[in-house]
């Protein structure tokens, strides 16, 4: 099911490409991979330290929002204050179809498995609904290789040498730390609760 929206958002963004031209959609696939790539990896950072809602389930997930909203805005205005807004840079038509229209596909599908690592980190992924659709499940085999793959480009770029953190551990770390705890059994603990009770002498 991942998978097969995925495809379906990957061809609207396609038409939209198409429509944008390469140059715009080459800027919009740069800004959205940065602003994943930093969600992913300052996301469970700002849990730890500034923690928006410690007590709520959802504080993975709106740590991952912030960095990720926060960056794609800034690069967003940036890139059209300078480049995207300003002028415009024409490219063969084949080129501003084809090619456009495949980055804008693979631009579509990193946004939905993005998104899908938001509901599997959250306690959405437990609803009824979700849970019949095995969508973490899916998740897993299609939409976290997606993600890490583009973090790791950005990753192979910007980290030190001594860094041997990958984003596929941090993504498996994130869907791990959202899986429900079994319930804690009406007996356990029960026998450390009674009183000690009297030798018979």
């Amino acid at each position: 099911m991942v998978f097969w929206i995925g495809i379906l958002i990957g061809c609207l963004f396609a038409w939209l490409s198409v429509k944008m031209g390469f140059y715009e959609t080459w800027v919009l696939l740069f800004n959205i991979v940065i602003a994943v790539f930093l969600a992913v990896f300052l996301g469970p950072v700002i849990a730890n330290i500034v923690p928006v809602a410690r007590e709520s389930a959802y504080n993975n997930a709106l740590c991952m929002i912030i960095p990720a909203v926060g960056a794609f805005l800034i690069l967003h205005g940036i890139s059209y204050t300078l480049f995207t807004g300003q002028y415009s840079v024409p490219f063969p038509k084949v080129i501003d179809t084809l090619i456009a229209g495949f980055f804008g596909f693979l631009t579509g599908f990193l946004v939905w498995t993005f998104l899908s690592l938001l509901i599997c980190i959250s306690p959405i992924s437990q609803n009824t609904f979700v849970s019949d659709l095995n969508f973490t499940d899916g998740f897993k085999q299609t939409g976290a290789p997606y993600v890490a793959w583009w973090c790791d480009i950005v990753n192979s770029m910007v980290a030190s040498e001594d860094s041997d953190v990958t984003s596929k551990q941090v993504i498996n770390a994130l869907l791990k730390n959202a899986e429900p705890k079994p319930p804690t059994g009406p007996g356990e603990g029960a026998e450390l609760n009674q009183p000690t009770e009297p030798d018979n002498i």
